[in-house]
């Protein structure tokens, strides 16, 4: 490895890992969220989904976390703490919405992982994580339709 690739490596691998950590920590965020809400929902189907994409994303947090360990490096918790919601509509939409965020900003960066070696198998574990939460907040986006915005807890 030649000097300008250290010095690459050097600037651009902290900063990868900087972002996946706080990616992680959405994440964690998100699985707490979905977790809390899925409990809260009053029809059975629709709080089983929601339960059941809050273990997904659970597996996604804990292979993130799993490559943050490796590098020494952990899940940092997001800033702040987005509005829960009044009604189950309102918390599952803003549930919907921060899923949708996330799994952009995975394939995002997924994509500056793409290389050769380790950080090719890297990149293709996240962008598999990315590709299965987009198929999350498909599925989210179903049982959103089907909850009632005008309906109180």
């Amino acid at each position: 490895m030649g000097l300008i690739d250290r010095l690459r490596t050097a600037i651009s691998g902290p900063r990868l890992i900087d972002e996946l950590a706080i990616l992680a920590g959405q994440s964690e965020a998100l699985v707490d969220r979905l977790r809390r809400h899925a409990v809260r929902v009053t029809y059975p189907a629709i709080a089983e989904g929601v339960a059941r994409i809050a273990e997904k994303e659970a597996t996604h947090e804990k292979t993130i976390r799993a490559m943050l360990s490796e590098r020494n490096s952990w899940p940092r918790p997001p800033a702040e703490v987005p509005h829960e919601g009044s009604n189950n509509w309102e918390r599952l939409s803003n549930d919907l919405e921060i899923l949708l965020l996330w799994a952009r900003e995975m394939h995002q960066h997924a994509m500056r992982w793409e290389g050769e070696g380790e950080r090719a198998a890297l990149g293709e574990t996240l962008m598999k994580v990315a590709d299965e939460a987009a198929d999350d907040e498909y599925e989210l986006r179903r049982l959103v339709a089907k909850l009632d915005p005008q309906a109180l807890d």
